[in-house]
């Protein structure tokens, strides 16, 4: 098996095309379609459906792609681990964070990690679960910091619950539906409403309650990736939106006000998940004991 076939195929199957693969590539278009016929070939399976102007995996596409990725990422732990066994005097430690995390107690618990372990650096990637998930299946990360869901969890994964995190609809504190009682989930519908892109859980269990009420499920007209901008937008508009309360803690909490549903509203549980079978390095297991420890403390946030 050529591994150079396979760094093709992840690059066509990322872009859905293959100029954009050879550019990303640096190579030459037909040195990338001739690595990926001879990889069809091999295997005897077409892995992509051939469009005009794109690639679109196969079914047997979308099944080995999930594997070529375990590949590279347990060739990416045998690297971490000989670099770790040389001694390498630096040590990287690159995590996932929802924004629970980093505006929850990630950045004390990096604070004391980085006094104990001054030769290690950290990079924190931030993002929603999906986001999270994808950095993970790509060995990009350590672990991610994100939703722990057992019905969800891929077999490939393992996760550490930590926290619970409660639900809420924020709006601005002299909303019309602020200080009332007991607010119904059909009057919520009669303004508008904000939401975290690509804070698809999220959402998802927003329309859920809708849903089991037989309601029509708000539609957000606006979405941001930042969720600052949404929690400020609340403070100067008639918006509403769904997150965790921790978020109003920490955002903003003197302009912004929790809405009293008549409906009891989910827990989000969140946690480490990590890739099964990884290598972990004694940094990285350093780091999960300093967060189980915090968010034992504190597992309400």
């Amino acid at each position: 098996m050529n591994t150079t076939h396979l760094k093709f195929f992840v690059e066509v199957a990322e872009h859905q095309s293959i100029t954009k693969a050879a550019k990303a590539l640096n190579l030459t278009q037909p040195a990338v379609t001739r690595g990926i016929l001879q990889l069809e070939e091999e295997l005897q399976v077409s892995l992509f459906d051939r469009m005009p102007r794109s690639m679109h995996l196969t079914r047997f596409g979308e099944s080995y792609l999930r594997h070529v990725r375990a590949v590279f990422a347990q060739l990416q732990n045998a690297q971490a681990e000989l670099r770790h066994l040389a001694d390498s005097p630096i040590d990287e430690i690159v995590i996932g964070a929802g924004p629970t995390w980093l505006m929850g107690v990630l950045p004390e618990v990096l604070g004391e990690f980085t006094r104990n372990n001054p030769n290690v650096t950290i990079r924190v990637r931030g993002g929603y679960d999906k986001q999270l998930s994808e950095m993970l299946d790509r060995g990009e990360v350590s672990f991610i910091l994100s939703d722990t869901n057992k019905a969800q969890i891929n077999d490939d994964m393992v996760e550490i619950p930590l926290i619970h995190c409660e639900y809420i609809v924020a709006c601005r504190k002299n909303h019309p539906l602020a200080g009332r009682a007991k607010v119904p989930l059909s009057e919520l519908l009669d303004y508008p409403w904000a939401m975290p892109d690509q804070a698809e859980r999220a959402l998802a269990r927003l329309t859920g309650i809708y849903f089991a009420e037989s309601l029509n499920a708000p539609e957000p007209l606006i979405r941001s990736t930042s969720l600052s901008f949404i929690l400020r937008l609340l403070g100067a508009s008639d918006t509403l939106t769904f997150v965790v309360k921790s978020s109003l803690r920490q955002l903003h909490s003197g302009k912004l006000a929790i809405v009293d549903v008549d409906h009891v509203l989910p827990t989000r549980n969140a946690g480490i998940v990590r890739r099964k079978d990884d290598w972990e390095s004694p940094v990285v297991a350093n780091l999960v004991q300093l967060l189980c420890r915090y968010c034992k403390k504190n597992p309400n946030q």
